[in-house]
């Protein structure tokens, strides 16, 4: 006899890699037939933000780039270890990427180049001591106190002009009017980032990433 799972149906909305994922886990973990799951998408290709396409004459489009990382993103790794690589179905793509980070270290030099076209030496972040209280000041708060204000509600000036912002709002995509809150959530997601930001040191690519 047939278990829930198998007799279920799953309509996941979007065709983006939460939906892939999705997927993915309802097949692996729940046992669910994957011809029970259907994946809704109004665009004419999958992909979500993570789309892409172009050709050779007319050039290549992407929405951004992905930054993956070993400490934040132990469920995507978990994910990827059941996905086979197109070239080798006895290979995840976990294990593929593995192998080209062992072999291709990112190791940036030149985070950050002056106005004048020289290379600024981005190791040093920047920060004064009020930088400093500010930013403890934020992960210390709890979000219901940070409410809806911004990110530039809780800095001064200075912190602006850090080495270290340049860095970080790039590096995340960040503008200063946006959320406090998302500020403080990528803080504590990603703080071991901050001895390697200027060197990019624990960013892991996959292959068929630049």
């Amino acid at each position: 006899m047939a278990n829930a799972s198998q007799m279920s149906r799953a309509y996941l909305v979007g065709g983006g890699i939460a939906s892939l994922a999705a997927a993915v886990f309802l097949v692996r973990d729940a046992g669910m037939p994957g011809e029970n799951i259907r994946i809704l998408e109004e665009l004419p290709k999958a992909g979500g933000a993570l789309d892409g396409g172009g050709a050779p004459g007319d050039g290549y489009v992407t929405r951004g780039g992905r930054m993956l990382e070993d400490e934040a993103y132990v469920c995507l790794w978990n994910l990827l270890d059941s996905i086979p690589t197109l070239g080798d179905e006895t290979v995840s793509v976990l294990q593929e990427t593995e192998e080209f980070n062992a072999r291709w270290l990112t190791q940036a030099n030149a985070r950050l180049i002056g106005a004048d076209g020289h290379v600024v030496d981005s190791s040093q972040l920047g920060f004064t001591t009020g930088d400093r209280v500010e930013m403890a000041r934020l992960l210390t708060l709890p979000e219901s106190v940070i409410g809806a204000r911004r990110i530039e509600d809780f800095f001064s000036a200075h912190f602006f002009t850090t080495n270290f912002w340049a860095m970080w709002r790039t590096t995340f995509g960040f503008q200063n009017w946006h959320s406090a809150i998302e500020l403080k959530r990528y803080f504590l997601r990603f703080l071991q980032e901050l001895p390697r930001i200027h060197t990019l040191a624990g960013v892991r690519r996959t292959r068929l990433n630049r």
